[in-house]
């Protein structure tokens, strides 16, 4: 038994809670090595520095926020938490500088609005996530909103479900674009409609990124709303109950069960628990594209916009987050704030007759709905900042790659010719290690830190991959160079985009001409050439 097993075997993760308010009153170093392990059943993680400090996470089920919600998150962050926020890729929140003293506050703030840290983090159902525009924009095949919600409520604090052998994440959408990412969740529900004419969900198991990526499969198994609560306990059971991927933590994830027992014999252990046959899925799946949901996008009552605004990396300061949530109580028929999978923020409910006035406020000129190309598509996890896995700084580095490339690369260019050439929905993922929290395998450009020896010391490096791709045709990246220096990468990156330029097909984009395009002839690109002596 590893060492995790042997924690959450002597005791469960939730029943942490006695010594974290234990912990709040006597202080951090009273909690042992074990406890402050199951912190995470309640969000929490110790900074990587062991100093007292903790990063705490919210759940916000698919992302979706009442303005007042939003402003006691802005209150926590500017009060606990040196006045910073960041918006994850998993439509949450994370705020660190936390201490435990401020902790039985925190949770009392929370509570009163409805929102959770349980869960958050840990083995165990994670925050359900979904199209950030659920019930709103897209046509909806099926209500994906109530049906996640329903979800949540099902497994929060479920203790037949809080001793899983690792994470367990679930994707929900009932768009028919299915842009809430499931292809790469550990189960995932998309929007269809049967055959009956019933209006619901096909059913995906085992996706996963980290360093053995995985796209969820087909189970061939429909899933009508009122049925998934359900279905989902069947699949987490099943995974639950797997002693063997209990046995190596490295391949604790449900993606490695899928590939052991195949789609069928999964299906059949799925009707065996359900004790029932299940209908077979839908004919038509979604179109898995994925959207950023920046600017200004109609809803289906033909009245209303929702307003999407771009938040560099994830990052916002507290005041900024209150301010938006002012601006939903000043201007939604609905006051709600949703984050997306890209780590920015939506408004929505707008009336289309105030768009324009909203996105000439104040908060637009720092958090564009009309960002830069590369400011758009950058995505990237906490990093070395806070994150102890972490090889690489992250956050500010990302800023800095994407301020060069918006400088570089469209310069001299028309914004027509570089919308065709790169898209809306470009991706430039950069994770500051192989666990891929900012998900750089299914970037166009993915970056992964990592370390290099230079003279006897080890600097910041990183790899690239390129061509990662959700949609119909999904891929993950290929690497094409290794362990770059840190200082060389915004040349590499450059060399990268004029390679691209200088040798597509007329009318060809750069995700296009880089399916098309072998790994191994953009390694010999972009590999220095060796210098004789």
């Amino acid at each position: 038994m590893n060492k995790i097993e042997r924690i959450k075997a002597e005791k469960d993760g939730l029943d942490v809670y006695d010594a974290l308010m234990r912990a709040a009153e006597e202080g951090w170093q009273t909690l042992d090595a074990d406890d402050e392990a199951r912190l995470k059943w309640y969000g929490l993680y110790p900074h990587n520095t062991k100093d007292g400090f903790y990063m705490l996470r919210t759940k916000v089920v698919q992302g979706v926020l009442s303005a007042d919600q939003a402003a006691v998150m802005a209150s926590i962050a500017e009060d606990f938490g040196r006045g910073i926020i960041d918006c994850t890729t998993r439509q949450c929140f994370q705020i660190h500088w936390i201490t435990l003293d401020d902790i039985p506050e925190i949770f009392r703030r929370l509570d009163e609005c409805g929102l959770t840290t349980k869960g958050a983090c840990g083995d165990i159902t994670r925050n359900v996530v979904g199209c950030t525009l659920a019930g709103i924009g897209h046509e909806q095949i099926a209500d994906g909103h109530a049906t996640a919600e329903a979800v949540h409520r099902h497994f929060l604090g479920n203790r037949l479900y809080s001793n899983l052998p690792r994470k367990f994440k679930i994707s929900i959408t009932g768009c028919a674009e299915d842009c809430a990412r499931g292809l790469i969740n550990d189960v995932a529900l998309s929007g269809a409609v049967h055959e009956d004419g019933t209006a619901g969900f096909n059913l995906r198991v085992g996706g996963g990124l980290s360093s053995h990526p995985r796209f969820a499969r087909a189970l061939d198994v429909f899933v009508a709303p009122q049925e998934a609560p359900e279905v989902i306990e069947g699949v987490v059971a099943i995974f639950r109950d797997s002693e063997e991927n209990r046995a190596k933590r490295g391949k604790a994830r449900i993606k490695f069960l899928v590939d052991q027992l195949g789609p069928d014999e999964f299906r059949a252990e799925l009707e065996r628990r359900l004790g029932h046959e299940v209908r077979r899925a839908a004919p038509q799946q979604p179109d898995m594209k994925g959207h950023d949901h920046i600017g200004a996008q109609p809803q289906l009552d033909g009245a209303h916009s929702a307003v999407g605004f771009c938040v560099p990396v994830g990052r916002l300061r507290a005041a900024q987050l209150a301010e938006f949530a002012r601006l939903a109580q000043e201007y939604a028929s609905t006051p709600e704030v949703r984050l997306t999978h890209q780590q920015n923020v939506l408004l929505a409910n707008i009336p289309d007759e105030r768009v324009e006035e909203l996105m000439a406020e104040p908060l637009a000129q720092e958090l564009s709905p009309r960002p830069t190309l590369f400011t758009r598509g950058m995505q990237s996890c906490t990093g070395k900042e806070f994150c102890g896995l972490a090889k690489v700084h992250t956050k500010e580095r990302a800023m800095e790659i994407s301020a060069f490339l918006d400088e570089h690369v469209t310069s001299g260019t028309d914004g027509e010719a570089v919308g065709r050439a790169y898209g809306e929905d470009f991706r430039l993922h950069f994770a500051g290690c192989s666990s891929s929290c900012a998900q750089h395998q299914i970037g166009d450009i993915g970056i992964e830190g990592v370390l290099k020896k230079v003279e006897g010391e080890f600097v910041e490096a990183m790899d690239i991959r390129i061509g990662g791709r959700l949609g119909p045709d999904p891929r993950f990246g290929q690497h094409v160079i290794r362990k770059i220096p840190h200082w060389d990468l915004n040349e590499t990156l450059l060399r990268i985009f004029t390679l691209y330029e200088t040798n597509h097909d007329e009318g060809e984009t750069f995700r296009d001409f880089a399916a098309r395009t072998p790994a191994e002839w953009w390694t010999g690109q972009l590999t220095p050439e060796e210098v004789e002596a």
